[in-house]
């Protein structure tokens, strides 16, 4: 009875449908009339991230210490890039601990840095991470168009958690590294994450990027 053509992506289709069937099952009484849409399934599509040649060239290309000290940070810590901008730095442990956190589902809890981190550090006088997301969004954007290499904060930080996840570290201190709520009872009731903890399985997994 009721012709519906599809959109330009599934997602939108879906959404028409949905409230199609609200108005016609809330609204007029006649469920009876959309028992045989259909709700098109959208096909799982897997992550490609860059690969280690590629992640070197956006590095090599940052413009300044700086930035490149964020770079390896997030990507050695898998914190957000609106939690990093705002740590704490505990230098001899080389620990990050987040001051804000987004959204009541997303807690900030500690993380780490690496190796490659640190050195830089070491040389930079003044806090890296005083400047702002929509700065930093800017200039890996500019590197992103001068080598043809898309990368942005999220993407280092799937970067991590695929690394931690290669390096045998349970899911659950991935989470708590990347600062999401714990989601099985095991992590829940039965895992330590204290920061001694968080220590020991940070530097168990010995992430490095470049050599």
């Amino acid at each position: 009875m009721f012709e519906i053509k599809k959109t330009r992506t599934l997602a939108t289709y879906k959404n028409y449908l949905s409230m199609l069937k609200i108005f016609f099952r809330d609204y007029i009484g006649r469920e009876d009339l959309i028992k045989d849409f259909k709700f098109p399934q959208q096909q799982f599509k897997p992550k490609t991230l860059p690969s280690n040649k590629d992640l070197k060239t956006f590095y090599d290309a940052l413009p300044s210490i700086k930035y490149k000290i964020i770079f390896l940070a997030l990507i050695s810590s898998g914190l957000r890039i609106s939690e990093l901008l705002s740590v704490d730095i505990i230098k001899e442990d080389r620990m990050l601990i987040p001051k804000s956190h987004d959204g009541k589902t997303k807690k900030g809890w500690i993380s780490f840095y690496n190796i490659e981190t640190e050195n830089l550090l070491k040389n930079y006088q003044d806090n890296p991470f005083n400047t702002s997301r929509n700065t930093v969004a800017h200039v890996f954007k500019e590197v992103a168009v001068k080598t043809n290499i898309k990368i942005t904060p999220q993407t280092l930080r799937l970067i991590f958690a695929r690394e931690m996840s290669l390096k045998k570290v349970p899911d659950r201190y991935i989470d708590a590294f990347c600062g999401r709520v714990p989601s099985s009872i095991l992590a829940k009731h039965y895992s330590d994450f204290s920061p001694e903890v968080l220590k020991k399985i940070y530097d168990s997994a010995d992430l490095k990027y470049f050599g």
